[in-house]
């Protein structure tokens, strides 16, 4: 973190700003610069998910770690979707494109630059209790091939994956959903604001994950992280059926039904992050030399992978049923959009509860994988 906090915030702040050049030279800048955004964000932010692995050998305080970190992404997030615009209009002196152009690039660098120094601080006001083996060599390729052999990580990624599809799937379809199979006319009188309809849906869905991730961290440290998961998974397969049955015109119930299903789902992040973390000490349990660093970033692959299937599977499904945009769509094309919002998340709940259900680290073994590490004297990160 200490290494790549200012290169982070520097490339944070250049993808916003916006070159004099040409149009295709604009487009080329916008690629690279965002691919490297991606590439140094990677570089922080395994080593910032692999320190909850080092800060405690406890499951529950790994646990109660991961809830308040997903607190306080969702405050970030919240902040950014209900605040960034007028930040960006503040900032750059108005809402022309030049003025626009600017905001941005003055909101981003100043965010870039809060974040750079919360990961200094992270750093140095943190602890790692669990320290590394001494003179143990690195060999990546072995410790791929721990991960890839370690049955209770794989249902991890199908348990991660399907649950990252089961809300992908809703908000990759959300504003198809508002803009042709919603009632227009109860859209745009929806709320104290015309045509608000679709942003209360993300914005309530926003603050109502916040509130489930803070209402459940209070039993983090005491609650069975895989029955937590369970538990909300299939409450939240549930609740998405209901999505079905709901009449296009009652826009307040469609936002309420979503606002519930964030708040079901939000806190099943936090969980598999901190399972993550079990991951990592089972791992030592049995002799692997997998480091925590990797494994992390094995689970974040399987949560991007999820995100990347679960966006491209909305285009696929609506092209299949003949969607062609801007133009009044075809009751099969209303159908699939009125299926991705309701039963296609709910299978991906329930396939991913079913994985679940298969995971073997249930909070009775961890207490006993973390005792005989103790008792061997291996509670070192590997």
């Amino acid at each position: 973190m200490f290494w790549f906090a200012l290169p982070f915030a520097l490339v944070s702040s250049v993808a916003f700003f916006t070159p004099n050049v040409g149009s295709l030279a604009k487009v080329i800048y916008a690629w690279v610069t965002y691919t490297a955004f991606c590439v140094v964000y990677s570089f922080i932010n395994v080593p910032y998910s692999a320190l909850m692995s080092v800060m405690s050998r406890e499951p529950g305080e790994r646990s109660s770690t991961s809830f308040f970190r997903m607190i306080g992404a969702q405050v970030a997030g919240l902040i950014v979707s209900s605040g960034l615009m007028l930040m960006v209009a503040k900032c750059g002196g108005g809402d022309s494109q030049p003025q626009q152009q600017r905001g941005f690039f003055v909101v981003m660098t100043i965010f870039a630059g809060a974040a750079m120094i919360c990961f200094l601080l992270t750093g140095k006001l943190t602890r790692e209790r669990v320290e590394p083996l001494k003179n143990k060599e690195s060999n990546v390729g072995k410790e791929l091939k721990d991960i890839v052999g370690c049955g209770a990580w794989w249902l991890l990624f199908f348990v991660s994956f399907f649950s990252i599809a089961a809300f992908t799937l809703r908000f990759g379809v959300a504003a198809y959903y508002f803009k042709y199979y919603a009632d227009p006319v109860a859209v745009d009188k929806w709320g104290p604001f015309r045509g608000g309809a679709i942003s209360a849906f993300f914005t309530f869905g926003t603050i109502a994950t916040l509130l489930g991730v803070v209402a459940f961290s209070f039993f983090a440290k005491t609650i069975d992280k895989k029955k937590m998961y369970y538990v909300l998974i299939i409450s939240s397969g549930l609740v998405s059926i209901y999505f079905y049955y709901i009449p296009n015109k009652n826009i307040t119930t469609i936002i309420a039904t979503q606002a519930l299903f964030s708040f079901l789902t939000g806190p099943t992040g936090a969980v598999l992050f901190a399972m993550y973390t079990d991951i990592s000490a089972y791992m030592r349990h049995r002799g692997a030399s997998a480091s925590d660093g990797l494994v992390m970033s094995a689970g974040s692959f399987a949560q991007k992978f999820g995100w990347a299937i679960g966006g491209s599977i909305t285009s696929i499904l609506l092209g299949l049923a003949g969607y062609v945009a801007n133009q009044p769509q075809t009751d099969e094309v209303k159908q699939i959009m009125r299926f991705m919002m309701s039963w296609a998340p709910m299978i991906a709940c329930f396939v991913g509860a079913f994985f679940m259900m298969l995971y073997p680290l249930g909070s009775a073994r961890m207490k006993t994988i973390t005792q005989e590490l103790a008792e061997r004297g291996l509670s070192q990160a590997s």
